[in-house]
C-alpha cells in the first residue's frame, strides 16, 4: 500500500493563526473506498507536550469538527461558534490537534451495493486504521504517546484500542463515548456476520428522522433547515421544519432545544446533522467486544468521562465507567450533540477538558 500523501494544507479563513493540514492513505485491500484521512490543526506556538487525537462518533469525521468554522462551503450559524468544536477550541491554546476521517468518509451516498463494507472487517480492521492515524501523528509531531479524545463510538473506540497498543496513549477523554450496557446492543435484529451477510443488511443510514424525511436522504433536510428553519412543518403539530426537527432531534436523546443547555439559534445542530457520513457498517455493531472489555480494568492511563444527561446515561455502563475513573462529569439536561455543537458546552465541556488534560500532563 502507498504512504500517506498531503493532499491540503493552508491557513483557516476564520482564524488565520489556525493551520490545517490533511492526509490520506489507502486502507487494506485497496480500493476507492478504502481510504482515511488525518487532519491536522496547529495554531503558531504548540505549548501542550502531547498531540491530541479526537476520533469522532458514528457517521461522523473530522473535517465536520470543524463545522462552526465554514467547512465544504457550510456556514452553519452567524455569528460562528467555533470554540464548541474541541479541536478548534485546544488548537487555539497551545495544542497540536489531529482528527480522522474513517473510511466510511469515502463512501458516496448514490453507492448502491455496500457488501464491501461487511468485508471491511469487524475491530480488527478498525482499530488497524486508528493504529496507522496514532503513527502518522506521532510520525509529524515527533512524539512518541497521544491524548486520545473519543466522541461517542470513538469512546468506545478509544477504550479497545488502549488495550491493544497502551504504549501509545498517554490519556483518554471520552466525550459521551462512555462504554455502554450491553443489552443496548442487543436489540439489533441480527447476531454475526454470517445472518448479515444473508439479509443483506451491510449498512445502516446514518441518521433516522422518519416521516416524510427517511435518513437516506443522506441528511439534506438538516441542510434545508439549517439555511431555512422557518419553512413549514411537514407534520401537523409543529409550525416550522426547524421545530419538527428539533423535536426529532430531542426524541433521539440527541439534543434539548427545550431547555439548559440550549441558546438561540437551536438550529446549531443542524450543521452537524447535514454533514454526517451516509453509511455506517452494521457489522461494527455486532462484532464481539468481550476480549477488549475484559481488559478495561488493566487500562493505566488517566480518563476522563463526560456523559450527557439525555442519551449517555440512558447507555453508558456506568457500573463500570465509576470502576475506571473517578473523573466523571454527568450534564444533565444535555443531549448526545450538545456535547459537541453547543455555545454552552465551551463552559461545560471544553474548559474542564482543557483544565483536566494540563492536571495529567506531567
Amino acid at each position: 500500500m502507498p504512504g500517506w500523501e498531503l493532499t491540503w494544507e493552508g491557513s483557516i479563513k476564520e482564524f488565520p493563526d489556525l493551520t490545517e493540514r490533511v492526509w490520506v492513505t489507502e486502507r487494506p485491500p485497496g480500493g476507492c473506498f478504502n481510504y482515511i484521512a488525518l487532519r491536522e490543526v496547529r495554531g503558531r506556538d504548540v505549548t501542550y507536550p502531547y498531540p491530541v487525537l479526537v476520533l469522532p462518533g458514528m457517521t461522523s469525521h473530522g473535517g465536520e469538527q470543524l463545522i462552526h468554522v465554514s467547512w465544504h462551503g457550510i456556514q452553519p450559524i452567524e455569528p460562528a461558534i467555533p470554540d464548541s468544536m474541541i479541536p478548534i477550541y485546544l488548537a487555539r491554546r497551545g495544542y497540536l490537534v489531529y482528527t480522522i476521517d474513517y473510511r466510511t468518509h469515502f463512501v458516496l451516498p448514490d453507492v448502491k451495493d455496500l457488501s464491501f463494507m461487511l468485508d471491511w472487517g469487524g475491530w480488527e480492521a478498525w482499530l488497524g486504521d486508528i493504529k496507522e492515524a496514532v503513527n502518522k501523528v506521532m510520525e509529524v509531531s515527533g512524539r512518541d504517546r497521544v491524548v486520545l479524545i473519543g466522541e461517542s463510538f470513538g469512546g468506545i473506540a478509544s477504550m479497545n484500542y488502549v488495550t491493544t497498543h497502551p504504549e501509545d496513549v498517554k490519556a483518554i477523554v471520552l466525550l459521551d463515548g462512555a462504554p455502554i450496557r450491553a443489552s443496548v446492543i442487543q436489540t439489533l435484529p441480527v447476531r454475526n456476520v454470517d445472518e448479515l451477510r444473508a439479509s443483506k443488511l451491510y449498512a445502516v443510514p446514518s441518521i433516522l428522522t422518519g416521516g416524510k424525511y427517511p435518513g437516506n436522504m443522506v441528511n439534506t433536510v438538516w441542510l434545508k433547515a439549517l439555511y431555512n428553519p422557518a419553512l413549514p412543518s411537514p407534520e401537523p403539530g409543529f409550525k416550522t421544519l426547524s421545530d419538527y426537527l428539533m423535536n426529532i432531534a430531542y426524541n433521539q436523546g440527541l439534543a434539548n432545544p427545550y431547555s439548559y443547555p440550549n441558546s438561540p439559534p437551536p438550529q446549531a445542530i443542524f450543521a452537524v446533522l447535514a454533514t454526517l457520513d451516509p453509511y455506517w457498517p452494521v457489522r461494527l455493531f455486532i462484532e464481539p467486544m468481550d476480549q477488549f472489555r475484559a481488559k478495561y480494568m488493566e487500562v493505566k492511563v488517566p480518563i476522563l468521562t463526560i456523559i450527557s444527561g439525555l442519551f449517555g446515561m440512558k447507555a453508558a455502563d456506568m457500573d463500570l465507567v465509576k470502576r475506571l475513573t473517578s473523573d466523571v462529569v454527568i450534564l444533565n439536561g444535555y443531549g448526545h450533540l450538545d456535547v459537541y455543537a453547543n455555545p454552552n458546552n465551551v463552559r461545560d465541556v471544553n474548559e474542564p477538558v482543557h483544565k483536566w488534560l494540563i492536571r495529567i500532563k506531567g
